[in-house]
């Protein structure tokens, strides 16, 4: 039995756990996709939508490992490839599937999309992680991790440790620096604030929520000059923030 035979059999089941998963049912999608793998191992349409959904509950590898499996599969299916490309930026493994894009993107039907894809990772190699598509991923950090659940339970300085151990182990990263940005803005320290959601924004100058932090910062520290000048700043290299404009023009110095 061909892939599109063994695809068209559970097309009717596949569509369903898709269907659950557009209306956020991921528990009942994930059952449906389990029945099919059961009976299918090779099905490479469910495995996909199971990293879909080990995507939207944030976890990573599973997600890596799902779409992974659907590609080896199927190496030209175009939209697990490219949900396998994002998990490998945030995982920092593209170097690992690069042989993967090499074959689908030279196959005879390749799309445009992974052809892209492939040229993008030949092109910046490490520092495709930089990228606008990089940046806006985001690259996982385990201690990050860590200290976003510490300081959704309350734990302030316990989440504070683990930020400061990412840097220190990690490297400068975005999430550390904001993370350390929102404590210090929990504990009044908005100066301390302001200044470690500009360099989080120096590093990823995509995230919307950060600028949003930092102008909650900005006005609760008296720095509206500072952060309108800053936004400013980026904004003319990166359009993407225009969408932000309105509420940082309310920071401009008032006019005589």
């Amino acid at each position: 039995m061909t892939l599109q035979q063994k695809e068209d059999q559970f097309i009717k089941k596949n569509i369903q756990a898709e269907d659950a998963i557009s209306q956020n049912r991921l528990s009942d999608a994930a059952e449906i996709l389990v029945a099919i793998v059961e009976k299918d191992p090779q099905n490479w349409r469910a495995f996909n939508s199971m990293g879909i959904i080990a995507w939207l509950r944030e976890a990573w590898i599973d997600s890596y490992t799902m779409f992974h499996r659907s590609v080896t599969i199927n190496p030209g299916y175009t939209d697990a490839l490219i949900n396998l490309f994002d998990a490998a930026l945030k995982l920092k493994r593209v170097d690992q599937i690069e042989h993967l894009f090499a074959t689908a993107a030279t196959a005879e039907d390749a799309t445009n999309e992974v052809k892209i894809i492939f040229e993008s990772i030949k092109e910046y190699r490490d520092d495709i992680y930089y990228t606008p598509r990089g940046l806006s991923v985001g690259i996982y950090y385990q201690l990050v991790e860590e200290g976003r659940k510490e300081m959704d339970e309350g734990n302030l300085n316990s989440a504070l440790d683990r930020f400061t151990e990412s840097l220190e182990k990690d490297g400068r990263n975005p999430l550390a620096y904001c993370g350390l940005g929102i404590i210090s803005y929990y504990q009044g320290r908005y100066e301390d604030a302001y200044t470690f959601f500009t360099e989080s924004i120096k590093l990823n100058p995509f995230d919307h929520d950060t600028f949003l932090n930092l102008l909650d910062a900005a006005v609760a520290g008296g720095l509206e000059l500072e952060a309108y000048e800053l936004f400013n700043l980026f904004r003319s290299d990166y359009p993407a923030l225009e969408p932000l404009a309105q509420e940082f023009e309310k920071l401009a110095p008032k006019k005589k």
